[in-house]
């Protein structure tokens, strides 16, 4: 991604709340992957589709890609930490889910924190969060792509309008592609009409000193977190994790006690 096409993809998510960015995921890439979530479907295990990172090692791609990552922090920040990773199968007839924001469970549109003050308005000087979506299938007007209102994300009112699904646009997508979208935005799933799951992985962001739906930096294996480089523990948000001890015995930048004090260390 050079510079021209970095800025037509920030300008994009800026102006309608979110943009395309192909070729982030190879052909053999989404092989491996599709192959990965059909074995993680089969498994019917509680929790098969959370936290892919640590089930197989070709999700960890989430968050290894310089060129969405650079995206990702020109909204966030250079601290911008990975809320989860989770796999996503669209079976023939699924799909149909309501039009939502990101937030509401967790983050900045959580209803028990809505102060009287607030009147019923969400941020939308400033992205709290960004999402990635993973096109592991070609995303179609028919296999269950997501849909969205474009430009919602600047929409102060938290209530969604019972015409807004009448503003929907389906986003195709070409396999290996990424969806990334303003938090704000109003999107959903659409209906799989087609006779094929659609696959993908659903990456979301957050600003380090936000809340997010998972301590990941108390949940990477540790091998994970070692592939991950340099990089990992700032992508995880070690540093973001709440002290449980004083001030002047934590270790901020690593998220936990101070040499001198590893013996605190809680699992």
């Amino acid at each position: 991604m050079n510079d021209s096409e970095f800025t037509i993809h920030t300008e994009n998510v800026l102006r309608n709340g979110y943009t395309v960015i192909p070729g982030m995921l190879t052909s053999e890439e989404c092989d491996i992957a599709t192959h990965e979530l059909n074995r993680l479907l089969k498994s019917k295990e509680p929790g098969n589709f959370e936290c892919v990172f640590n089930k197989a090692q070709i999700f960890e791609r989430s968050y290894q890609i310089p060129e969405l990552l650079r995206v990702v922090r020109h909204f966030l920040g250079e601290d911008a930490v990975l809320c989860a990773v989770h796999g996503s199968v669209i079976e023939p007839g699924g799909g149909i889910a309501g039009l939502h924001a990101d937030g509401d469970v967790t983050g900045h549109l959580r209803l028990r924190s809505q102060a009287p003050i607030d009147r019923d308005k969400r941020i939308t000087s400033h992205a709290m969060s960004i999402n990635t979506i993973f096109c592991i299938s070609d995303f179609t007007k028919r296999n269950g792509a997501t849909h969205l209102v474009p430009g919602s994300h600047l929409i102060e009112s938290l209530s969604i309008p019972d015409d807004a699904v009448e503003k929907t646009h389906i986003i195709e997508a070409e396999r290996g592609s990424v969806l990334l979208f303003h938090c704000n935005i109003w999107h959903g799933t659409s209906e799989n009409r087609s006779s094929q799951n659609r696959y993908a992985m659903i990456a979301p962001w957050r600003r380090n000193w936000s809340k997010g739906p998972y301590e990941l930096c108390r949940m990477v294996r540790s091998d994970v977190l070692e592939r991950a480089g340099e990089e990992g523990r700032r992508i995880f948000g070690f540093d973001s994790l709440q002290p449980y001890l004083e001030k002047w015995q934590w270790d901020r930048e690593r998220g936990e006690p101070k040499t001198e004090f590893l013996g605190l260390k809680r699992d």
